[in-house]
């Protein structure tokens, strides 16, 4: 048995998130080791004031915010209740499902005493290196670690397909402080063999290591309340476009289907969605449609149809994740063309699924056990 620190993002409003973190833990303790997610409440805003407020003009954003304020104030009373319940089931999700280290650090943290106990470091998943997210910093990288402790990653994402030269340091003295490396992506492999000329090995995001009773369990005991009616859901972190939201309406209308659209204040009653939620949300799906790659990835789980639309967003592009993922099942006909394409053949799909778990799984122990 070993001692094993994770550190990943610890976002207590993420679904992805929440859920790759609950999943690489599960594994572990399932292989028998004692495990404890790193409480990293690192804050590095990467631009400045002006710069940020700059940025949100350009794209639109702070009007953007000023309209959803003003709009908050007419329909106030809903939505503080289903933020307040959203809050709710996150923390508590947190709370019963993912063991957290009783101490925190951040940039200014200069005390580690704490981490002396663990045997490994297992970075990942999610996208712990995207120099984008204001809590990047050199503690990704477990700098901390003394020379008894081995420090890997698995499945850890850079969320981008290249690194700014003012960052390659950064990345470099991290990546060569790590014992062994892999990635979620192809990107990412490449990024880390053009940074270090060192191999990355491209594996499965935990979320598919897991039993699938484990997943069933979970949506099982979840008490949020989906109702009788079968539904479609809807699940987009940038905005689709007019067309794109006509296409899916037309789906569910041909169908007779209603529409959960979770991650939509609008929709109050997803709004409030925990972990759980969201897990038992996709498990009764009839079908989703989405630019979120934990979707996807919970659409492929659940053996569903689904649809991938390119994100619409003013951030850098997030799809190397996507394209990997696709590839890899060869499911790229999922993505949204404006019509529906053929059902997915499942059986084929988890023929791929069980090869790449046993390698994922391989490389998991492999580093484990040395």
């Amino acid at each position: 048995m070993m001692k094993i620190g994770i550190s990943t993002i610890i976002d207590y409003e993420n679904y992805g998130n929440r859920l790759q973190n609950y999943a690489l833990q599960e594994v572990l303790v399932n292989l028998g080791h004692e495990v404890e997610t790193i409480k990293n409440n690192t804050n590095v805003p990467k631009k400045s004031r002006k710069a940020r407020i700059i940025s949100s003009l350009k794209d639109g954003s702070a009007i953007k915010k000023i309209g959803n304020r003003l709009k908050t104030v007419r329909i106030h009373e809903d939505q503080l209740t289903s933020i307040e319940n959203r809050n709710r089931s996150f923390s508590n999700f947190t709370n019963n499902y993912i063991n957290e280290t009783l101490t925190e650090i951040n940039e200014k943290s200069i005390d580690f005493f704490y981490f002396k106990k663990f045997d490994l470091f297992i970075i990942g998943s999610d996208q712990v290196w995207n120099f984008e997210f204001d809590r990047f910093s050199a503690l990704d990288f477990i700098p901390y670690a003394n020379k008894t402790q081995r420090v890997i990653s698995y499945a850890a994402s850079f969320g981008v397909s290249q690194i700014p030269k003012k960052y390659e340091e950064v990345y470099k003295k991290g990546l060569l402080n790590l014992n062994s490396i892999s990635v979620r992506e192809e990107a990412g492999s490449k990024i880390v063999h053009e940074l270090t000329s060192r191999e990355a090995k491209v594996v499965l995001d935990p979320t598919m290591l897991v039993e699938i009773n484990v997943w069933n369990t979970l949506a099982e005991t979840s008490k949020f309340n989906i109702g009788e009616k079968k539904y479609i859901l809807t699940y987009f972190l940038g905005s689709p476009l007019k067309e794109q939201e006509k296409y899916i309406f037309n789906y569910a209308k041909e169908k007779n289907y209603r529409i959960f659209q979770l991650g939509k204040i609008e929709d109050t009653q997803c709004w409030s969605a925990g972990p759980d939620g969201f897990v038992k949300l996709f498990k009764n799906a009839q079908a989703i449609f989405t630019d979120s790659y934990h979707a996807c990835v919970f659409s492929i789980i659940f053996e569903k149809y689904f649809e991938v639309f390119e994100r619409n967003s003013n951030d850098l592009s997030m799809n190397s994740r996507i394209d990997t993922l696709l590839s890899t099942f060869n499911i790229n006909d999922c993505r949204y063309k404006g019509t529906e394409h053929e059902k997915v053949d499942y059986t084929k799909v988890k023929i791929i699924l069980k090869k790449e778990k046993e390698n994922s799984l391989d490389f998991l122990n492999s580093q484990i056990k040395i």
